[in-house]
């Protein structure tokens, strides 16, 4: 892993997160989930970027990206949302029942 890429990539993302917080404030509301949501979906590219993905990964930024790019209303939005955030905590359930057994 090129550690200067890595801090660059990451470096990227910290300016990303503030201008977005900071443009929050005269953005409508319903605008800071889908911020948020193409944080997830940039780290995810990071990650894979410097081969710390997985097939779990792999999909859960393909569905970010299905999301990032289509025009969903706020109620799809935050349906796809809590999908995702059970799928996620199924995944690391399994993954840190599966590690802690073998520890």
């Amino acid at each position: 892993m090129n550690d200067q890429s890595y801090q660059n990539d990451l470096s990227l993302l910290v300016g990303y997160l503030l201008t977005s917080a900071h443009g929050l404030y005269e953005e409508p509301p319903g605008y800071g989930p889908f911020r948020l949501l193409d944080t997830a979906g940039r780290l995810l590219a990071i990650m894979a970027a410097h081969g710390l993905d997985d097939p779990f990964f792999l999909e859960l930024k393909e569905r970010i990206d299905a999301e990032r790019s289509g025009h969903s209303s706020e109620e799809e939005l935050r349906a796809t949302l809590d999908e995702l955030c059970q799928q996620y905590a199924r995944e690391l359930t399994k993954r840190y029942s599966l590690s802690e057994e073998h520890s």
